[in-house]
């Protein structure tokens, strides 16, 4: 199983264990469309999920503020087939090692490291 990383745990958030997630990811709505993440190899399953100042995670297994803090700065991980692209999107990942071609059918080169700017990358 293959897994991408997507999101970085900041800190706990309240006292019943909720988690704050810097996404890095395109859209931080697609943590609300998962049904499980990975922290160091264990799987967690969500139990909800919300967008605001980033993504706030509870999970089942971490209840109070003193559990959560033992993932303060793990990052958050799925298998790549849980995540679903819209059309003409791809992971970075896939992108890398690429042969590029111009239009014209002549060899550009390969795709060595992808960086990111702003908005775009």
């Amino acid at each position: 199983m293959a897994f991408i990383t997507i999101g970085k745990i900041v800190k706990p958030q309240g006292i019943k264990g909720e988690l704050k997630v810097l996404p890095m990811l395109d859209s931080a709505e697609t943590f609300c469309t998962l049904k499980r993440i990975f922290i160091d190899g264990e799987e967690f399953k969500i139990l909800s999920a919300r967008v605001a100042d980033g993504v706030y995670l509870a999970l089942k297994g971490i209840a109070d503020r003193n559990a959560a803090e033992n993932y303060r700065n793990k990052f958050v991980c799925v298998p790549k087939e849980d995540i679903r692209l819209p059309e003409d999107r791809w992971f970075i990942s896939d992108v890398l090692g690429c042969n590029v071609f111009l239009d014209d059918g002549s060899a550009l080169g390969i795709v060595t490291d992808i960086t990111a700017r702003g908005g775009a990358d």
